[in-house]
C-alpha cells in the first residue's frame, strides 16, 4: 500500500457505498493484489480510492477514461512547482501547454535531450512567451533538483507526480500532452521530434 493511503476514503465503484475498515481487512485478506483505483482532484490530492469487484488482477490502476485518450477539453488541474509557483490550467488561456511525464530525473531513462530538443523549439518562436512548458515527475523533489540540471530551460518542475500520471492514465513515459491556447487537447506525443508549435499558435 502506498503511505499516504487513507481507508476512510474507499468506496465501492459499482454501488457508491463506502467500505468500512474490517470490510476492507476482509478483501485484502481474500485478495492480497485487490484493485483499487485513484479519484484524483486537480490539486492532484485523492479523493476516493475505488473498490472495482469485476477487476481483481492487480492492485492499481489508472481509470480507462483518462483525458488524454480523447480530444476536448482538458481537466483543469493545480500544479505546485518545486519553487512553490502555483499554476493552474485555467489561468493560461492564449498560451499553448506542454505537459511533460517522467519517472526518473536520475537515471538513463530521463530523456534530458528530448527536453534540450523542445526548449530549442521554444525558443525558435518569435514570441516564446506563448508557451507554458511543464514536466511532471513521479520522483521526489530532491531527485529533481539533484536530476534537473539543464539551465536557462523554459520547463518548470513537478515532483511526487504519480497521482497526475494515474489520473491522466500515462502508462508509457515519457509521454507528452499539448494543450492548444483554448484549454483542448491538441494530442499525445511519445517521441519529442512530432512535436510541432508554430502551426498551433492562434495568428
Amino acid at each position: 500500500m502506498e503511505k499516504d493511503f487513507n481507508n476512510t476514503k474507499l468506496y465501492n465503484k459499482k454501488t457508491g457505498i463506502e467500505i468500512s475498515k474490517e470490510e476492507f481487512g476482509m478483501l485484502v485478506q481474500e485478495n492480497p493484489n485487490l484493485s483499487l483505483e485513484k479519484e484524483v482532484d486537480e490539486a492532484g490530492n485523492v479523493i476516493k480510492y475505488l473498490y472495482d469487484p469485476n477487476n481483481l488482477n492487480s492492485y492499481e490502476k489508472p481509470a480507462l477514461n483518462a483525458p488524454t485518450s480523447a480530444k476536448g477539453n482538458f481537466p483543469n488541474f493545480k500544479l505546485t512547482t518545486i519553487d512553490g509557483t502555483q499554476i493552474e490550467l485555467s489561468k493560461l488561456n492564449g498560451k499553448i501547454v506542454i505537459l511533460r511525464f517522467e519517472l526518473f530525473a536520475t537515471d538513463f531513462h530521463f530523456k534530458k535531450q528530448e527536453i534540450q530538443e523542445l526548449d530549442e523549439k521554444i525558443n525558435a518562436l518569435e514570441n516564446k512567451n506563448v508557451i507554458k512548458a511543464i514536466v511532471i515527475f513521479q520522483c521526489p523533489e530532491s531527485d529533481v533538483r539533484k536530476g534537473f540540471d539543464l539551465e536557462n530551460s523554459n520547463f518548470e518542475l513537478v515532483a511526487n507526480g504519480l497521482n497526475y500520471i494515474e489520473k491522466y492514465g500515462i502508462s508509457r513515459f515519457p509521454s507528452t500532452v499539448l494543450i492548444d491556447q483554448d484549454g483542448k487537447l491538441i494530442e499525445k506525443y511519445f517521441y519529442s521530434e512530432d512535436i510541432t508549435l508554430k502551426e498551433h499558435i492562434k495568428k
